[in-house]
């Protein structure tokens, strides 16, 4: 799979004016469940973007892109679960992952509005968090106000990276090559900082224990604390969903 996605990547390169089409796609991808677990959206913006800034595309186009479609991803899938409620877990290929919905659902117990914008940066929750906000009944004014503020704070992380190496590119002239490799240097360490500092967080946050009252959810909604993998989709879907049928 990891060459159809540097496909995509020498296609930009090639054609850099669907730079912000393919920024809005990838952003959005991030918050749609499964998709978001599969698709490496974060190292993609930064590439994307590298190779548009170096092609003269305006950065500040790259990062509306990023915010639209970060904030589209996330209502989107908050919208999934407001219409559909149990149903869609009980389907395929949400069935597929009882514990990560199990771990979703606790977040949002436990910190309830800021688990939106928590989960933008937390790795594999982060495509599931909006879904079951929608089906756990999150206020929507609430769940907009952390949804449009995650991404106005994770664009600009993933998108002017890829801007700095861009600009090293296009302006080093002569020493271009070397304004690269440091750019690129300080990219990787900043992302494997990024990275431990991510883990630590959602260490902290998935192993402390679910509040029962939690802002921005309807009254009355309980998670289901985590049991055995073949009963806790049915009883996590049945426990959320029974008052409102």
């Amino acid at each position: 799979m990891s060459s159809y996605f540097a496909g995509l990547v020498d296609f930009v390169g090639a054609h850099p004016q669907v730079s912000f089409l393919a920024v809005f796609l990838l952003a959005l991808s991030e918050a749609v469940p499964v998709v978001g677990t599969v698709v490496p959206g974060s190292s993609l913006i930064i590439a994307i973007s590298a190779l548009a800034t170096a092609a003269n595309i305006t950065p500040w186009g790259l990062l509306i892109a990023a915010v639209a479609g970060a904030i589209a991803g996330d209502g989107f899938s908050f919208w999934l679960g407001h219409r559909y409620r149990r149903q869609i877990l009980r389907g395929w290929p949400l069935n597929r992952f009882p514990g990560v919905i199990g771990r979703s659902a606790q977040l949002i117990r436990k910190y309830g509005i800021a688990s939106v914008f928590l989960a933008r940066f937390t790795a594999v929750v982060r495509a599931f968090v909006p879904l079951l906000a929608g089906i756990l009944r999150m206020s929507s004014r609430h769940f907009y106000l952390a949804n449009i503020l995650s991404a106005l704070v994770w664009a600009p992380i993933h998108v002017f990276p890829g801007v700095l190496v861009g600009l090293a590119i296009a302006f080093g002239g002569a020493r271009a090559p070397e304004l690269s490799v440091a750019a690129i240097g300080v990219l990787i360490l900043a992302w494997i900082a990024w990275n431990m500092i991510k883990r630590k967080t959602a260490a902290g946050i998935m192993d402390c224990p679910a509040s029962q009252d939690a802002p921005g959810l309807g009254a009355g909604e309980r998670v289901a604390r985590p049991t055995a993998p073949d009963g806790q989709l049915r009883r996590f879907a049945d426990g959320v969903a029974t008052k409102h049928d």
